[in-house]
């Protein structure tokens, strides 16, 4: 009778588990840095029989059509014969293949197991059969065991995959071994060059934020930003590591570089992103943001957020701008304070015209925290613009409020009533 040495080409293992853990790593990949070692395991040399060929290729056939049920109940018959290791191992390994097809892995796992266990295979067989064993491990959550057969695993294979080495890294990090996970998938993404997986990166990313390296997660993060410019997350979480290091600018231009390449939408993001402008001391710069944002109504003109772009030009010594915002500001707060503001900068910038219609519509309005203030200020401005006797009615007026104001107004008048009587005494009066 004819026998034949035959060997099943790997069947994918995903066919119904592509939602499970780690079981998107089943393909041989580029090579993979593991130990040195001079460990070969021995070709077992069995044989398979006419009989078991014709009936094993039958299996494969149903499988292949996608019959599972039907490869299943077939690989069941064939392993009830009288088989030898390596017929019973290939058989083992399609009645697993089919059970995790039809969804049900927790029946495929001893199947797998007794495939490994008779090391029976041709080495290619094997040893993809103890990666799917290892994978098969990892979707049922059961880590520990995934990292024993992947350590068997790598002790064969010196230049094994760089998905091997992210499977094992996984594996490892559910297990809280961080540090031993880092190696393993640092060693992937140097197999993979300038063609990393984000998933890699991303889990190289985590495990150092376990183990509190922002030094580490900066570099990670911004060979990310260099690769994926439009991931809006990566900016801001190297934003966020910058400002554990308290980089606050270092953060400002992760987050300006996010906004200068259009990937700011939302309001709060934008406010935030005025806010640390702010903070750091470049209220120009947050007043331009917001004042954009506002014109292309991409942040609600409610009276915060005016109130934050008054702020900002304040303190930017923008007055025309912020005079500007105050005429849009004070109808929504009906706040005769915001007015006062107004005057006050227009006061700065000697420009008393406009400081003394500032101080009127405070008045007007109402609502002024200080009114006598608001008085003396109005006397000033009249001074200024030489309305000496209407200057001498609002610092009368402005001695009616509290003590230091009337002290001061009582000054105040004192010093206009002379310029009216100089004025007086002039020729011609």
């Amino acid at each position: 009778m004819k026998a034949h040495r035959t060997q099943l080409r790997p069947v994918k293992l995903l066919v119904r588990c592509a939602g499970l853990l780690l079981l998107c790593f089943a393909a041989p990949g580029a090579a993979q840095e593991a130990a040195e070692t001079d460990v070969r395991r021995s070709e077992p040399g069995l044989m398979m029989s006419e009989h078991a060929y014709r009936r094993f290729e039958q299996i494969t056939a149903l499988y292949g059509d996608g019959r599972h049920a039907d490869a299943l109940a077939m690989a069941e018959s064939y392993l009830r014969a009288d088989l030898n290791d390596y017929e019973r191992a290939m058989g083992e390994q399609l009645a697993g293949y089919a059970l995790v097809a039809l969804g049900r892995p927790t029946e495929a796992l001893p199947r797998f197991e007794r495939a490994v266990a008779l090391d029976a295979l041709p080495n290619d067989a094997h040893f993809n059969m103890l990666r799917s064993l290892a994978q098969l491990y990892a979707s049922l959550e059961r880590w520990q065991q995934s990292v024993d057969v992947m350590s068997r695993y790598f002790v064969y294979q010196q230049d094994a995959s760089a998905e091997d080495r992210i499977m094992m890294g996984q594996a490892l990090v559910q297990l809280g071994r961080h540090r031993e996970a880092l190696s393993w998938v640092r060693g992937a993404l140097e197999r993979a060059g300038d063609e990393p997986r984000e998933s890699w990166l991303q889990l190289e990313l985590a495990i150092l934020f376990e183990l509190d390296d922002h030094a580490g997660a900066l570099d990670v993060l911004n060979r990310m930003v260099a690769r994926w410019p439009d991931r809006l997350r990566y900016w801001e979480m190297m934003a966020g590591v910058h400002q554990q290091l308290n980089q606050d600018m270092e953060a400002l231009a992760a987050l300006t570089a996010a906004y200068n390449g259009g990937l700011f939408t939302g309001q709060e993001k934008l406010l935030n992103l005025v806010r640390m402008n702010m903070y750091v001391g470049l209220p120009y710069q947050a007043g331009r943001i917001l004042d954009r944002a506002l014109d292309a109504s991409r942040v609600e003109a409610d009276r915060a957020t005016l109130e934050l772009l008054l702020e900002a030009w304040v303190a930017a010594r923008e007055f025309d701008l912020a005079a500007g915002v105050i005429d849009r500001l004070a109808p929504l707060s009906r706040d005769g304070n915001l007015y006062m503001r107004k005057a006050r900068m227009r006061m700065e910038q000697n420009q008393w015209q406009a400081a003394l219609e500032a101080v009127d519509r405070a008045l007007e309005l109402g609502g002024v925290s200080e009114p006598g203030n608001a008085w003396l200020l109005r006397g000033i401005a009249l001074l200024e613009l030489e309305r000496l006797e209407e200057s001498r009615q609002a610092f009368r007026q402005a001695q009616d409020f509290d003590p230091d104001t009337r002290r001061q107004a009582r000054e105040w008048q004192r010093f206009v009533e002379d310029k009216i009587r100089v004025a007086g005494l002039r020729p011609g009066r």
